[in-house]
């Protein structure tokens, strides 16, 4: 098994002479992100305060700026995991053929134009569901489902151009058997990221351009490190 400062390198050395061509694959999901997340943040400032109370601001009552934020987030997160997950296919496939060339906008819409959109925001709002679902125990066994759904995505694609079909459901399944033994790998895979995260914070999201390549890449040489493992 590949220790994760291992893993890190060989995505580093991955994206030598990539860095352009991945930041510009990222480039729409980023740009969602700092555009709607973003505004959303300036535009609902109070969210987060009491929405019972009824107190109007400008005109909109609390609860209403709480569910209309809600509603947004909720579409941001679905529009953005479907262009998310062609950046993470495509990582995927660099790693597994160096030889690959990353077209950047003919790889970011690859869900949408093979038709995967439906099936990915399925095992996007199932796992959602099961890890809420979870977190009702308590905060801890939520994370560590949260993990074991980590594969889902990957899995989906593997079947798909195998010729076998699996359904989202099946696709979870398959991904918590696969993370079984290494959940907590993953989990210090993740936290060694912390670092950058920040420097993406720092930078307006605009680091995530190339912060989220280094880390979508690291986690496909996870992927392909434990299927060896198998």
């Amino acid at each position: 098994m590949l220790p994760v400062g291992e893993i890190r390198r060989l995505a580093r050395q991955t994206l030598q002479g990539r860095w352009k061509e991945a930041a510009l694959l990222n480039i729409i999901p980023v740009l969602i992100g700092i555009l709607i997340v973003g505004g959303s943040s300036l535009a609902f400032g109070f969210f987060g305060t009491n929405i019972f109370n009824g107190n109007y601001i400008n005109g909109i009552t609390e609860t209403d700026t709480n569910i209309t934020t809600t509603i947004r987030e909720w579409g941001t997160n679905l529009l953005t995991i479907v262009f998310a997950t062609g950046v993470s296919y495509t990582l995927l496939d660099v790693v597994r053929n160096p030889n690959y060339e990353i077209v950047p906008l003919r790889d970011s819409i690859q869900v949408l134009k093979k038709g995967h959109a439906v099936p990915v925001l399925a095992m996007y709002i199932l796992q959602w569901l099961y890890t809420f679902l979870w977190s009702f125990l308590f905060v801890i066994p939520g994370i560590v489902k949260s993990f074991s759904y980590a594969q889902t995505y990957f899995v989906y694609k593997d079947a798909t151009e195998s010729g076998h079909y699996l359904s989202p459901m099946d696709c979870i399944t398959r991904s918590r058997e696969l993370m079984d033994g290494h959940k907590g790998r993953l989990f210090v895979l993740e936290l060694s990221f912390i670092g950058w995260h920040f420097v993406g914070a720092l930078t307006l999201g605009l680091g995530y351009l190339f912060i989220t390549p280094y880390i979508e890449t690291s986690r496909a040489i996870f992927y392909e490190d434990i299927l060896r493992s198998r």
